[in-house]
């Protein structure tokens, strides 16, 4: 059996945070890193079965969000750019990476001009063009489409108008639509060079162009199958992986491209299956049923052990991820700040890390994780767990012992560590604030629909990196506008420090000026 590896998860924000280690089981055997062609195992074994808690709603990557939903995107999709282990952005579908000296920067910052490979194709052989680039992001802005993550593209010329049309006018004509779609600021030279024109210098664009939302789709399949398009036997991809099989609930199966222009996959068949229960999954890893695994937290004192014969299996990943405590600003009682600093300081993550994760984190106050530019461990130390200054901000904010205080409900994904989490967090605020939460678990698809529409009060919830620095941290997720605020936090100020912080780091990008001080943003805020 060969060696087994299992891409993480991300998750998002709030006021209790917990930096992320993942600890995982997977089989060893004869297959390791520089293993010669001629000592891999039998084309048939190359097969490997991962995980997932559940089904996503889509695999479109333009309407990708969750990490389910991008996990399954990636193998069929590629971007202009990917990442090498360094997290460096390296050309992927991309002849090279554009600069100043290769013509593929403009002298003010503003202005991509990018080469496709010429043996770029999709997976029915037919080539890959600047067009299909063209015609996919501007197909992730159509408001109609209402693609969840789209803004981090606003920095692209008539983006912000097009995405946004709806929003402003809800009587937008197709005519009105189909005018602002033509303004966006992309388009092919040729069918190898494709043009991206910004409204300012952008540091992290080539970052962007490495998400799921700038992949290439293909026109004639969308508007063949419409909402069919993703389904096996109607889907063309361009990545490594092909759809082989998917079905529903129970299991996706992807196979190699035939047509894939950089190295082939050693992999034969990549499995995925859909296991929501976390104890359920960890048997299917002993029955050998799938290839690696999640340890659960009821079993990682066990695994952690030396004397376990799971423990040469164990590999332990740390991941540019935080946890956290995640409240909706727009219901109460969480409209009120020091409710929110309260339960924040009443909920002690070292107790969290080693009861209920067993070891599997690290405790944290800083929102941005290590390995991260503008990582700080100090940010945030005000609000270390501290039940009696916790119960003062209640009593502050009106709610002494928790008298009147409104009911809070967390809403979580059904799974055996959410459920544990649940009884932490209920007996954390019961013991040191006097109050009682309840907790509402449901499938995966709802929790991601109801997150996505705001529809929660609470939630302990996660956020990793997307590219590696600060600007995907903060905005969007914080922004009054930002694609991924769920938590309805709306702060002028901190769109103003965040506006001005992307000037000064694009500015600094282009080489026009010094760049300023960086903002000190948890010195600014509340």
């Amino acid at each position: 059996m060969n060696t087994r590896i299992l891409e993480s998860s991300r998750w998002l924000a709030g006021a209790v945070a917990l930096v992320a280690m993942t600890l995982l089981v997977a089989c060893s055997g004869n297959g390791s890193d520089g293993v010669r062609g001629d000592q891999l195992a039998p084309p048939a074994e190359q097969v490997l079965r991962l995980r997932l808690t559940g089904e996503p709603k889509t695999i479109d990557p333009h309407l990708s969000n969750t990490v389910s939903e991008t996990t399954l995107s990636k193998p069929l999709f590629g971007g202009l750019f990917t990442y090498d282990e360094g997290l460096k952005v390296v050309p992927n579908l991309a002849t090279e990476i554009p600069t100043d000296d290769n013509g593929g920067v403009s002298k003010d910052g503003t202005t991509y001009t990018i080469k496709i490979a010429k043996d770029a194709k999709w997976s029915d052989g037919r080539p890959l063009i600047a067009n299909d680039f063209v015609y996919s992001m501007k197909r992730a802005l159509d408001p109609k489409l209402a693609g969840p993550y789209t803004s981090f593209f606003f920095g692209i010329v008539g983006a912000k108008d097009y995405n946004t049309a709806r929003n402003t006018s809800k009587d937008a004509s197709d005519a009105d639509l189909a005018a602002l779609r033509a303004k966006v600021g992309v388009s092919a030279k040729d069918d190898r060079t494709l043009v991206y024109q910004l409204t300012q210098p952008n540091p992290s664009f080539l970052n962007l162009l490495a998400l799921w939302t700038a992949f290439p789709v293909r026109q004639d399949v969308v508007e063949k199958y419409g909402d069919k398009w993703t389904e096996a036997g109607n889907h063309i991809s361009n990545g490594p992986f092909v759809l082989k099989e998917w079905a529903h609930n129970e299991r996706i199966v992807f196979e190699p491209n035939p047509y894939w222009h950089r190295e082939k996959p050693a992999l034969t068949r990549l499995v995925i299956n859909f296991i929501a229960d976390d104890a359920a999954a960890y048997a299917a890893y002993l029955n050998d049923e799938i290839d690696s695994v999640v340890v659960p937290p009821a079993s990682r004192r066990e695994v952690l052990s030396p004397g376990s014969p799971l423990n040469s299996q164990l590999v332990r990943v740390s991941e540019l991820t935080t946890f956290a405590l995640y409240m909706n600003i727009g219901m109460p009682p969480f409209d009120n700040m020091k409710v929110r600093q309260a339960f924040g300081m009443a909920i002690d993550r070292d107790a969290y890390v080693e009861g209920v994760l067993q070891a599997g984190g690290r405790p944290t106050t800083s929102w941005i994780p290590p390995g991260m530019p503008g990582y700080d461990p100090n940010l945030g130390s005000q609000y270390v767990f501290n039940p009696a200054k916790a119960r003062q901000l209640l009593a502050e904010a009106g709610y002494p012992d928790g008298k009147g205080l409104p009911k809070v409900t967390f809403l979580q994904v059904a799974n055996d560590t959410n459920r544990l989490t649940g009884q932490f967090i209920q007996d954390q605020l019961k013991r040191n604030l006097g109050i009682e939460v309840d907790f509402e678990f449901v499938e995966s698809r709802t929790y991601t629909a109801r997150m996505a529409a705001v529809q929660h009060h609470a939630t302990i919830q996660r956020w990793s990196a997307d590219w590696p620095y600060p600007d995907n941290w903060l905005p969007e997720q914080f922004g009054s506008n930002g694609s991924a605020n769920y938590s309805n936090y709306k702060n002028p100020k901190f769109d103003e420090l965040m506006r001005r912080a992307a000037a000064a780091s694009a500015v600094e990008a282009a080489g026009i000026a010094p760049a300023p001080r960086r903002l000190a943003l948890a010195d600014q805020l509340p």
